[in-house]
């Protein structure tokens, strides 16, 4: 079985992966960090077995499984460190799970499950016991108004307003047409609090309002740049593909 690891931290990559080491049918394809690289390797790899963090930084493991076609979903055991609810919610779908730290036994039988889950699988036709998951967990709503102190007083920013976000350092830049406003706040925590339907993380220090975008320019050697409707220019080194998803599915 092709594999797939989903993990954001290395010590559980690397602890996983020397279990897997001993299932001899286990072909271990890649490895991921975060949602948008997970994306990014089950569309290329193609692996027959996902192991899927719940809780990353940027999307969670339920937003990775919503970001895919439903056929191109493979089997699929969730790996979680406390989230109550969402052992709950694979419990009652049947859906395999491993509550961390797990023994290799455990391991063990996750995969005897995935086995005989691959050997009944319609190659051509998704789990549904997923879709019936990711109705359990409506897409993250995000925040609506962001409060920025400015001298003696603080300015409410409303996050329609933004049309980008740059990282400076432990700050972030919110640009908006009414000007800049600096947040002490790290990129990675205000994208888990931005909603992932109205913003994408464009590259390691940058998020775009897609209701903004109004071009993707090709530049040079592979690489792209985002325009936005205000002239500009914000550089993409995520996957121009999901970007093209993200702007064709968004309302």
């Amino acid at each position: 079985m092709k594999t797939l690891i989903v993990d954001d931290e290395k010590p559980a990559r690397d602890r996983l992966r020397m279990m897997l080491g001993k299932e001899p049918d286990i072909e271990i394809v890649g490895e991921a960090t975060n949602g948008n690289d997970a994306i990014a390797a089950t569309g290329e790899l193609r692996p027959d077995l996902l192991f899927l963090d719940v809780q990353m930084p940027g999307r969670t493991g339920i937003e990775v499984l919503r970001a895919l076609s439903p056929e191109a979903v493979p089997i699929t055991v969730f790996t979680t460190a406390y989230d109550t609810y969402a052992v709950d919610a694979f419990s009652v779908r049947a859906l395999d799970y491993l509550l961390k730290p797990f023994t290799p036994d455990r391991l063990h039988e996750a995969i005897e499950r995935a086995r005989e889950v691959l050997r009944q699988r319609d190659p051509a036709g998704g789990d549904p016991r997923i879709a019936d998951l990711l109705k359990s967990f409506p897409p993250r709503g995000g925040l609506e108004r962001i409060l920025v102190k400015l001298n003696e007083r603080y300015v409410v920013v409303r996050t329609e307003e933004i049309e980008w976000v740059e990282a400076a350092a432990n700050y972030v830049v919110l640009h908006t047409r009414a000007g800049n406003h600096v947040l002490r706040k790290a990129l990675s925590t205000l994208e888990t609090e931005l909603s992932n339907q109205q913003f994408f993380r464009v590259s390691r220090s940058a998020i775009v309002n897609l209701a903004f975008v109004s071009e993707i320019q090709f530049v040079s050697s592979g690489e792209h740049v985002v325009v936005l409707r205000t002239g500009a220019r914000v550089s993409l080194t995520r996957s121009l593909r999901e970007l093209q998803e993200r702007l064709q599915a968004t309302r």
